[in-house]
This record gives structure tokens, sequence and C-alpha cells, in this order.
């Protein structure tokens, strides 16, 4: 437990940065969620379980967070919510799964999952980084939103029903998906094409005759007048 005077708490509640690494820490304080003007939190080699729904909103300037090496099996989904979060330390916990929320996290340069049991995202696009890792949690999301809208019934006479309105934003957010695929495809494409010349397909003597018939017709000499 962690007592404070009111001038300590007020100058805690000030501060940008807070050290609490191997505290035996179970949970995290009240009186740390009341610092919601910190941007670097340490919080590595405690025991703590799991992060509060209001963890993330209760620091919306923060930019390092560090919860290594503890007992961590879950992240609460209002991850997605937070708009600054940079580095996000995760190494050595026994969470096995990433909340498709966390795609939705733009501002993230740094995810650490080493000696964590991650099955989802699976392992191959574990291995592809954090932008494959982020697009793959925001696809799985979309999926999971379409599904739910799959199995309720729309009266699409009601221009103002609520389903309707979400069937249209994510139709809007497939569509910026579908964009941002473009240029994954556009590369893919070229790799094919690399590979067509690698490897040319087979030349018949039907092909080699209509090459010589077209190449003997666009090399006659015009007639001079």
């Amino acid at each position: 437990m962690i007592d404070y005077d009111d001038e300590s708490l007020d100058c805690a509640e000030r501060a940008v940065m807070l050290h609490m690494r191997r505290r035996g820490l179970k949970n995290i304080p009240d009186a740390v969620l009341q610092m919601t003007r910190l941007q670097s939190l340490y919080l590595e080699g405690n025991e703590i379980c799991g992060l509060p729904e209001r963890f993330f909103s209760s620091f919306p300037s923060l930019l390092w967070l560090d919860v290594r090496n503890n007992q961590i099996s879950a992240l609460p989904a209002a991850v997605g919510q937070h708009m600054c979060l940079k580095t996000f330390l995760l190494e050595g916990n026994p969470i096995t799964a990433l909340p498709p929320e966390l795609g939705n996290l733009i501002s993230l340069k740094a995810l650490s999952l080493r000696n964590c049991p991650i099955t989802f995202p699976p392992r191959d696009v574990l291995d592809l980084g954090l932008p494959k890792i982020l697009q793959y949690l925001r696809c799985a999301q979309l999926e999971s939103e379409v599904d739910k809208l799959c199995f309720s019934s729309l009266d699409v006479s009601e221009e103002d029903d609520p389903d309707i309105q979400i069937f249209q934003e994510l139709r809007h957010r497939i569509i910026l998906m579908e964009k941002n695929e473009l240029h994954t495809h556009t590369r893919s494409r070229v790799q094919h094409l690399l590979n067509d010349q690698r490897n040319p397909p087979r030349v018949t003597q039907k092909d080699l005759e209509e090459e010589e018939t077209r190449f003997t017709f666009t090399s006659l000499p015009s007639s001079g007048r």
C-alpha cells in the first residue's frame, strides 16, 4: 500500500515519470491512477495480474509503458482508445492473446512481446513486425464486428437505425483498409511479373509463326510518293 500526505500527493499528481519497479505490487494503486499527467510509467518486475479497464483513460498523455515481467494475462480493450502511447513493453508476461482493439493504437512504434506465449496473432504474423501485427488485429476486429451484424436483423427502410449506421461505418473503414493494401498488392504484382520473366511460358511453334507474321507485317517499308 502507498501512502501520500497532501503535499506529496499534489507533487505526484503533477509528475510526468514514475518508477515503481520490483515493489511486489499485485495491482495498480489508486494513487497511481490519479497521476493523470504521467508520460512514462515503469512497473517492471512486480506481480501485477492485469490492468484495470480505466488504466489507459487515466493516463491520456502516456508515451512509455513498461510492465515487463509481471503476471498480466490479458489487456483491456480500452487500450485501442489511447492516442499517444508509443512504447509498450510486455515482455515476460503470461499473455496469450492481444486484443483486436490494440490494432487501433496507431501511435504505437514499439511493442515488446519476448517470452510471452502469444498465440493470437499467430507466430508467422508476429515475425512480420509491428505494422503487420496491428494490421492483423484491425482486420480481426472488423471481422468480429461484421459477424455481429450478420446475426442482427437489419431493417434497411429505417435510415436512422443504429445497425445501419454501424454497417456504413464498417464499409467506409474497409474501403480505407483496401486502399492501404494497394501498395502491398502492387509489390506482389511486380514480383509476379519478375518471376514470369525468370520463368517464361513455353512458346509453341504456332506462337512463333504468329509472331513472325506480325513482325513481317509491321516491318514492311511504306511506299514513297
